[in-house]
């Protein structure tokens, strides 16, 4: 089983995290994964200049900037198929306050 943490801080939820979430409803439904898959609310991820952030366990994989349009494919490509998309993953310089 996936658990799906959506950020919902004051900068994410600025960056539509609303509208990500309902695409992420829609995308795992359409997916047949809602037995699979958790999706919650997170406060703050430390990610502010880069939000919307997703966090998916297991494996600590963190996505960047996930619009409505990369919520389906994350779940396509990631929750669906196993495959991870690298290039929208957070790195540790994204992470607020790092140096």
């Amino acid at each position: 089983m996936y658990r799906l943490y959506l950020c919902h801080g004051p900068n994410c939820t600025a960056r539509g995290a609303d509208a990500t979430r309902r695409a992420l409803d829609a995308a795992l439904w359409d997916a047949d994964l809602l037995a699979q898959v958790e999706l919650l609310s997170s406060g703050c991820q430390d990610h502010c200049a880069h939000g919307p952030l997703l966090l998916i366990h297991p494996g600590t994989c963190r996505y960047v900037g996930v619009t409505p349009e990369r919520a389906a494919a994350l779940v396509a490509h990631h929750l669906r198929d196993g495959d991870p998309v690298p290039a929208w993953q957070a790195t540790p310089a994204m992470r607020r306050g790092a140096s």
